[in-house]
């Protein structure tokens, strides 16, 4: 049964939605998510090419009156051992076996994208790039194979390193995935939660 009621009024509550995340390497990317998205995600580079990535992206956002709405973060793998020694092993042994037609696959099946170019240029300048950040992932798979590799002192290392660069969301993954993400947040998240606390008071 419906009634007439008067002298009642409504407020419209905002909407809220999730943060929208885009990643992607090529300027079409950058240039998208300058104007729409609340974080663009980067694989894993050097230190310095992510701060530089991350002025420009700040830039272009600026033209769309966003260059303080715009946050950034990373997508990596994590391989975190309770020695170093057994981390690069288990490293190793994940690309180890892969055939030379795999890698040819991986390597022709996805050239024309400009995020899996860098990562394969990464690659080819060495094992490992920065502080325990190991590229042969990316020989195996396409998309961001980029590894944090170490202790969880040294993985928690290689994400402050990020931290501070201005990176503030991370998208993680492992192998398995559940054994990884169980690693992490026995060991590693601890260190974080630490060493940042300000920064999680701030959010």
């Amino acid at each position: 049964r419906f009634r007439n009621v008067t002298g009642v009024q409504t407020c419209a509550l905002p909407i809220s939605h999730p943060p929208f995340y885009l990643g992607g390497g090529s300027k079409q990317a950058w240039e998208i998510s300058a104007k729409h998205s609340d974080v663009h995600l980067f694989w894993g580079d050097t230190y310095e090419r992510i701060r530089a990535n991350m002025e420009e992206i700040r830039g272009m956002a600026a033209r769309h009156g966003r260059a303080d709405k715009i946050g950034f973060g990373m997508r990596l793998q994590i391989v975190c051992r309770p020695t170093e020694r057994e981390a690069w092993a288990f490293a190793h042994e994940l690309v180890g076996h892969a055939s030379d037609a795999q890698k040819a696959f991986v390597r022709e099946r996805f050239a024309t994208s400009e995020a899996n170019r860098r990562v394969r240029e990464l690659a080819a300048s060495g094992e490992v790039i920065e502080r325990n950040l190991f590229t042969g992932i990316t020989k195996v798979r396409p998309g961001a194979g980029i590894a944090v590799v170490g202790t969880p002192e040294q993985c928690a290392d290689t994400l402050q390193d990020y931290i501070d660069l201005g990176c503030h969301s991370f998208c993680l993954s492992g192998y398995l995935h559940d054994e990884e993400a169980e690693r992490f947040g026995k060991w590693i998240m601890p260190i974080l939660r630490e060493r940042n606390k300000e920064r999680m008071l701030a959010a």
